[in-house]
């Protein structure tokens, strides 16, 4: 599915930021550990990404993009995407309407988000921009991409800057 992405091209693993961010190997334990907490069934091509490396920092520092999340060893793993769901979802609000799996320059103020009410024809779900600057009367969602792999690509090809 990720095989033509130049995936070595997506993660910072030089700066000590980039390296607090990578989790350890992925395993199915974790994957099934993860989709139970949250709720969701992860794309493959998530799991794919993070089988390749289980989560991090993107390297372009001008992507608006600026953490994929990975599954810890644990549920409440520093920066796992257990960890992160609950804090996104029930501290700061933001909708249940998926997966927040990455952060913005913003630091919180928006988030991507993949989006369960929007599935393409192989079950994945769309790729959505969650703003939340405003509370909850003022949640504006902006779909970016139909699935994780063209988000992907939008990213390593320096697009995603465009919609923000």
């Amino acid at each position: 599915m990720l095989e033509k992405l130049e995936l070595t091209e997506l993660f910072d693993t030089e700066s000590d930021w980039g390296k607090e961010h990578i989790m350890a190997p992925l395993t199915d334990e974790m994957i099934k550990r993860a989709e139970i907490t949250i709720g969701y069934k992860l794309p493959k091509s998530y799991i794919e990404l993070l089988r390749f490396q289980n989560g991090g920092v993107i390297e372009d520092d001008d992507c608006w993009l600026t953490v994929i999340y990975g599954i810890g060893t644990t549920v409440d793993a520093f920066n796992g995407l257990e960890e992160m769901f609950d804090n996104w979802i029930h501290e700061w609000e933001y909708p249940n309407i998926g997966i927040p799996f990455g952060e913005t320059q913003t630091a919180g103020h928006d988030m991507y988000f993949m989006d369960y009410r929007n599935l393409d024809s192989n079950g994945e779900p769309a790729i959505v921009h969650v703003e939340n600057e405003g509370g909850l009367e003022d949640i504006r969602i902006t779909k970016v991409a139909d699935n994780f792999k063209v988000f992907l690509e939008m990213v390593l090809s320096g697009n995603l800057s465009e919609y923000f």
